[in-house]
């Protein structure tokens, strides 16, 4: 399917995501105005005192959150297409102690699965849950303290996401997880080599890793792991066009990913009227900048950007019991983007 934008965010009580097709090889600098992006089914929390605060990146279309309420935290994976969630189980010590899911894909025995790992860096004991065998039952599984930086990426069946040894800003290693064997690998990385602001890539099918330099006048930096066994990387260094370089030292955007197309997506993390994404091709050195319309009643509420973002139509009730649906109607979704647009108007 095609490769689509995502952006997800909370208004209100209720979740929505939208979605607009991957600008195709922006080679001008002109901005190009994109059409109204595809609003899927809007999704609530399951109590009014409930609140998400972490989305995961998307897996095979599924997403995965965390919940918050009064009585702890629960992981939800819901499909944006179909409007269906899964609630899983309330664990205790996931309650008790932070924990980060990460969603993830067994492309051989082809389920998804679910990795809590605690953001501690004490905890051995994190835990696993496999979402097609319907009992949605959390397992231990043992790893070694870590603190969690990134949202991470799956590649072929294995989880790739920064980590440091203690909560600070450096990255000391990449955690590996792959799904089908549940092991766990590490890739050391040296000293001030990636911060916790790097972002991980597939670049052609290469684990990679984009991130600023930092003080200004920021540069990027884009590292390939070109060798897994022998831990060897390759460097490349690109300055900006001069006329966008204020811009990338001033907004606060972040790096999204890179498309297949090879053009690096940055992205606000706040949304705001107008709202901008901005593809950068490293190869001409061009940027481009694509305004997104439709949003506008949302301005100032924190926006999750996903590139490479595929539908699946497929029921959740296909991969395990539980699966219900946990949307608003259609009248009460147009409702809710009616008053956010008034709203707007009145401030």
């Amino acid at each position: 399917r095609p490769r689509l934008l995502l952006f997800t965010f909370q208004f209100e009580g209720k979740i929505f995501n939208f979605s607009l097709p991957q600008p195709q090889n922006p080679d001008d600098e002109s901005s190009l105005v994109a059409t109204r992006p595809t609003r899927y089914h809007v999704h609530h929390n399951h109590s009014p005192t409930d609140y998400s605060d972490r989305f995961c990146s998307p897996v095979g279309g599924f997403i995965c959150r965390r919940d918050r309420d009064d009585e702890g935290v629960t992981m939800v994976i819901c499909n944006p297409v179909t409007g269906e969630s899964v609630s899983l189980p309330k664990v205790e010590s996931m309650t008790s102690v932070e924990t980060i899911p990460f969603l993830g894909y067994d492309p051989v025995d082809k389920q998804f699965k679910v990795l809590g790992i605690k953001d501690d860096g004490v905890s051995n004991t994190h835990h696993i849950v496999t979402l097609e065998n319907g009992n949605h039952l959390w397992r231990a599984i043992q790893c070694k303290p870590h603190f969690p930086k990134s949202r991470g990426i799956c590649i072929d069946g294995v989880l790739y996401y920064t980590a440091g040894v203690d909560p600070g800003l450096w990255v000391n290693m990449i955690v590996c997880f792959d799904f089908r064997s549940e092991k766990f690998s590490f890739i050391s990385i040296d000293d001030e080599m990636m911060n916790c602001s790097s972002t991980l890539i597939n670049y052609k099918g290469k684990l990679g890793a984009l991130q600023f330099t930092y003080p200004p006048p920021r540069r990027l930096e884009f590292w390939v792991l070109e060798d897994a066994v022998k831990r060897k990387w390759s460097k490349k260094i690109y300055i900006f066009p001069s006329f966008r370089q204020s811009f990338v030292d001033r907004s606060g955007s972040d790096i999204v990913g890179m498309t297949g197309q090879g053009e690096v997506v940055l992205s606000s993390p706040i949304l705001s009227d107008p709202f901008y994404i901005y593809c950068y091709k490293l190869e001409s050195n061009r940027f481009t900048r694509v305004r997104i319309q439709g949003l506008e009643g949302f301005k100032r509420k924190e926006v999750y950007t996903s590139i490479d973002y595929a539908e699946n139509l497929k029921l959740m009730t296909e991969y395990g019991k539980g699966a219900k649906s946990n949307t608003f109607s259609p009248k009460e979704a147009i409702s809710s983007l009616e008053y956010a647009n008034e709203a707007s108007k009145v401030k």
